[in-house]
């Protein structure tokens, strides 16, 4: 499976273990479907959809693994109309109005009752650590789910994580537009999104736009920022960067990869070419935008960057 979208976090406590090392230190927090009268749950599972499969998944000096939420859907309508028909019931039979504070006590119990008859909600989010170069690769920009699987690793394999010290995105590419002077490694796709720092809820979306146009280069001059900008790495990756240095919509910019798919057989050796595959290019392209973004430039970069080209 490739991560269409990302966000890089620096292990700040280096993680050497093995697959199968890791998936011991998963273990104790492994998922468990929600009891009957529990709201939600999350817990790991294998990245391999494959019976039996271990917590963890090695390759290419990278590891995968994945978190399992499970949210009981519960719409607030059938908590409020079952309860008001319990309040209802409680009146009549004992002549009397029902207080504020007990209907805060029936609701709760109206929830409980119905926690058993809910439908649940599964989510997933994958992510492997790059133990050659000791990031955190998430495939979530969401910021609930970044918060709940970030808690669940800390629980599981410490406090040792944090996020990549990069400068203000927006300021660099903004003048990349403005100059048109940019790496070699990228090309500037047709989209982009504009704001005014002086006036933030000036925002103007360009989509299939030629972004060196006139009309968009007034803008930028006129003072706007490209708090997002779609960009190509090698005309391999397509993806659109965000000034809080996350990645979306990655996508292949070529179709090597329905090639070597249409090839495998089995759905272990699709996910294990998919793997390095992804593994390989992303390591070569967060090197490329950390020489560009990073606020401590590191030469050994290069010489990886080098290697992984």
């Amino acid at each position: 499976m490739w991560f269409k979208q990302v966000q890089l976090f620096q292990l700040t406590s280096p993680i050497q273990s093995s697959p199968n090392a890791l998936a011991e230190k998963l273990e104790p927090l492994a998922f468990n479907p929600c009891l009957p009268s529990m709201p939600s749950s999350a817990g790991w599972i294998s990245p391999v959809e494959e019976e039996g499969a271990p917590l963890a998944r090695g390759l290419n000096g990278c590891i995968m693994f994945c978190l399992q939420a499970e949210e009981k859907i519960l719409p607030a309508s059938v908590v409020t109309q079952t309860l008001k028909e319990k309040i209802r019931q409680i009146e009549l039979a004992e002549g009397r109005r029902v207080r504020q504070k007990e209907k805060l006590s029936y609701k709760e119990e109206v929830t409980q009752t119905l926690l058993p008859r809910a439908f649940s909600k599964y989510s997933r989010t994958y992510a492997y650590i790059d133990t050659r170069n000791q990031w955190l690769v998430l495939n979530s920009t969401s910021p609930k789910k970044t918060e709940a699987f970030l808690s669940m690793f800390k629980k599981s394999l410490g406090d040792g994580i944090c996020s990549i010290d990069v400068i203000k995105p927006a300021s660099i590419v903004t003048q990349w537009l403005k100059n048109k002077d940019y790496p070699q490694a990228f090309s500037i796709e047709k989209f982009c999104v504009l704001q005014d720092p002086d006036q933030q809820n000036r925002v103007i979306r360009c989509q299939q736009q030629d972004l060196f146009d006139s009309s968009i280069q007034s803008l930028v001059k006129d003072g706007c920022e490209a708090i997002q900008i779609g960009l190509c790495w090698h005309d391999k990756l397509s993806f659109v960067m965000a000034d809080d240095f996350s990645f979306r919509s990655i996508h292949l910019a070529d179709d090597d990869l329905a090639e070597i798919q249409d090839e495998m057989e089995s759905r272990q050796q699709k996910f294990d070419a998919d793997f390095v595959m992804m593994t390989e290019m992303y390591a070569g392209l967060i090197n490329d935008l950390l020489a560009a973004f990073a606020k401590e430039k590191k030469p050994e970069a290069v010489k990886k960057l080098a290697m992984t080209g």
